[in-house]
């Protein structure tokens, strides 16, 4: 079941073992019906980089809690080197899923969605890591950019920049 830590606060310390506990119980329950709590790293939210979803990992110690990796979401709030810097930096035992998308920076500087093969997050090797490191459960591609006129003209572009990234990887 997928979670996320609650929207994103200026000052999260105070609150932060409170956030903590709440996702701890929470797994303990999930975990007694044989579900597992996955959080998010979402830009948006208090846990939104690969560097803070290790800090949560580490003080949230359920077997019942693990991660969703999305390193565009950690590229969206800011950790440009989410692969391999916040990704160095997770227990790679506990990720239970990956979202796959990407960003760039525009012409103003700021962070905008991309298709999946151009961007901040070098998926080529992103995969390859995942691979080396005995990762066997789902990557879905999330098909946030729209840059290629309609949804669906976005997507299969994502898709086929995914899908060359998987090749290249030597994972597909």
């Amino acid at each position: 079941m997928r979670c996320f830590d609650f929207w994103r606060l200026d000052d999260v310390a105070p609150y932060r073992a409170a956030i903590n506990e709440k996702l701890r119980s929470t797994a303990e329950v999930t975990g007694k019906q044989g579900i597992l709590l996955v959080i998010e790293n979402e830009f948006a939210c208090n846990t939104a980089t690969g560097r803070e979803a290790a800090k949560t990992l580490e003080a949230v110690q359920s077997p019942h809690f693990v991660l969703n990796w999305d390193a565009g979401n950690a590229v969206m709030r800011g950790e440009l080197d989410a692969f391999p810097g916040g990704w160095d930096a997770l227990p790679k035992n506990r990720i239970h899923h990956c979202h796959c998308k990407n960003a760039v920076k525009d012409d103003t500087g700021k962070i905008v969605w991309s298709p999946v093969d151009k961007g901040f997050v070098d998926w080529t090797a992103q995969f390859r890591a995942l691979k080396q490191s005995g990762y066997r459960d789902a990557v879905s591609l999330e098909t946030h950019w729209r840059g290629a006129g309609t949804p669906e003209a976005s997507t299969r572009i994502s898709w086929a920049g995914m899908k060359q990234c998987l090749i290249n990887s030597g994972t597909f």
